[in-house]
């Protein structure tokens, strides 16, 4: 190999990503062409005009750098309706190869702490398989800032792509100094879809869950059947936005507003059952006061009365407040999650 000289990738092209996550792991497709130029000076020839390579089995024939993309779980090229790869070779030895490649990868700086409201990052990282440094280097080929062409038509479901960054990520193993390019994708996720799916529901079910406090005391299946069907709908919602996302250690902002909701909504639930139990103490010393009137004096009688006025009063002043409560608590809830939460740093739950 010492005749091979050091290689240059030219271009990554990122043409498409038709998914950024998949159910439940942080992976993302493109669909990309990699386009890569160095110098052969075994392949330097006569004629005025670059050959063109584009049949594959002249290809094996001619060596090559052998680029990888380390953070790939699969990949294939595009073979429809032909393998879609060419190759140029100039008079003075130098070579150009381009490359359509499918491939999904991980996404390993996806961290989901402020999720939706986070700003995620995904890499592509191409390195040597077996060339050290010593053989093969890898470079962009041209300035950083236009090391990669995007899509301008390019859309990516609740995520906007911000901007790109060529960058490098040499290391070792054991076997020596290996080269390697990694291109990194700035993201930023839409709120529109998730406060039409999430935020905008849940808030309405908080909210419908209050009319249980402006039901009279009476109304006992209304006031128990409106808190449970909210509390049901809000799980069910809960587990619906959640279930594509991947297992992860730590709580995200969307577990932190599911998890306050789900408090406000309990709360209501409890709320009512104690007005339903002190409507009942009261209820149940009046009917004993009305069924023994002619054995109680008139002392103990009026003594049972103003127990059941109390327990009464006690049912309508729980209302009363949490009237006022609800609303007031939601409110500074919201405050707290939008200005607070929402806004953090995209790895604070990460933090010691």
């Amino acid at each position: 190999l010492s005749n091979v000289p050091k290689f240059t990738i030219e271009k990554v092209q990122f043409e498409d990503a038709r998914r950024f996550f998949t159910k439940a792991k942080a992976d993302y497709d493109v669909d990309t062409w990699l386009r890569m130029a160095w110098y052969d000076p075994r392949l330097r020839h006569g004629y005025s005009r670059p050959i063109l390579i584009n049949d594959f089995t002249t290809l094996k024939r001619i060596w090559r750098p052998d680029p990888i993309f380390k953070n790939a779980k699969s990949a294939a090229f595009h073979r429809v309706t032909y393998l879609n790869f060419y190759m140029f070779i100039f008079p003075g030895g130098e070579v150009f190869m381009d490359i359509r490649v499918f491939l999904k990868a991980t996404a390993e700086d996806i961290v989901l702490c402020k999720y939706p409201h986070d700003r995620p990052t995904c890499s592509l990282k191409i390195g040597s398989l077996g060339f050290t440094t010593d053989a093969v280097q890898f470079q962009w080929f041209s300035s950083l800032s236009d090391a990669i062409q995007l899509n301008r038509d390019l859309e990516i479901p609740e995520l906007s792509l911000i901007r790109v960054k060529a960058d490098t990520c040499d290391g070792s193993r054991k076997s020596g100094n290996y080269s390697c390019l990694v291109a990194r994708f700035f993201l930023q996720r839409q709120l529109g879809y998730h406060l039409a799916q999430t935020y905008i529901p849940t808030t309405i079910c908080v909210v419908f869950s209050w009319i249980s406090v402006w039901l009279p005391e009476e109304f006992v299946e209304g006031r128990i059947f409106v808190s449970l069907t909210v509390f049901l709908t809000l799980t069910a919602e809960n587990s619906s936005a959640k279930e594509d996302l991947p297992k992860v250690s730590y709580i995200k902002a969307i577990d932190m507003w599911f998890g306050f909701t789900s408090i406000f909504v309990f709360a209501t639930m409890l709320q009512a059952l104690a007005v339903i139990i002190l409507e009942d103490f009261s209820n149940s010393i009046r009917r004993r006061c009305e069924k023994n009137v002619d054995e109680y004096s008139k002392y103990k009688m009026m003594f049972l009365m103003l127990r059941s006025r109390h327990y009464h009063r006690l049912a309508r002043n729980l209302d009363t407040f949490c009237k006022v409560m609800y609303p007031v608590t939601f409110i500074l809830f919201l405050m707290i999650y939008g200005f607070v939460i929402a806004q953090g740093e995209d790895d604070k739950c990460l933090q010691k």
